[in-house]
């Protein structure tokens, strides 16, 4: 492999593990400690901010690796996996965090909600619904990140 080819693989090797860190460390490290120390609504606020920002960025990490992608030729199945976890980001940014900032808006705090509300089970849903988008989007980006010691380009994977 050339140089050049070297540092694209590297370029994406990195946006890669960056992606599978702002998948990991918001969901599985920063909530956590949000909703143990502070009052459930600040907790949600202040989460669902990071999740956003973390996100967008993962959106932006997913463009240049694309870009890498390219320039070394991967092969399909790492295109699909990407686009993949692209999919289920995408869905969670401008679905499911919509459907749950429209049911907050309507409902307030939905901890103070009765257990039989229909808008506590509506965001119930939707939280859950992104949750598993999470869990699956960040499973996907192990996978990506791990098969092979990262994607190899085509000229190598067939050597």
């Amino acid at each position: 492999m050339n140089k050049v080819k070297r540092i694209h693989f590297a370029g994406l090797k990195l946006c890669l593990a960056l992606m599978l860190g702002l998948l990991v460390v918001p969901a599985y490290v920063v909530a956590p400690m949000l909703f143990s120390g502070l009052e459930s609504a600040q907790a949600g606020l202040l989460a669902g901010k990071i999740f956003h920002v973390s996100n967008i960025a993962i959106l932006i990490l997913a463009v240049a690796a694309a870009v890498f992608s390219y320039r070394i030729e991967v092969n399909k199945a790492t295109w699909y996996l990407l686009a993949a976890v692209v999919l289920m980001v995408l869905i969670n940014v401008f679905g499911v965090s919509h459907m749950m900032a429209m049911i907050k808006a309507e409902a307030g705090d939905i901890s103070a909600l009765e257990d039989s509300n229909p808008l506590r089970w509506a965001f119930a849903f939707w939280h859950g619904l992104g949750s598993i988008l999470q869990l699956v989007s960040t499973l996907l980006m192990v996978v990506l990140v791990m098969r092979g010691q990262c994607p190899r380009p085509k000229e190598e994977a067939t050597a």
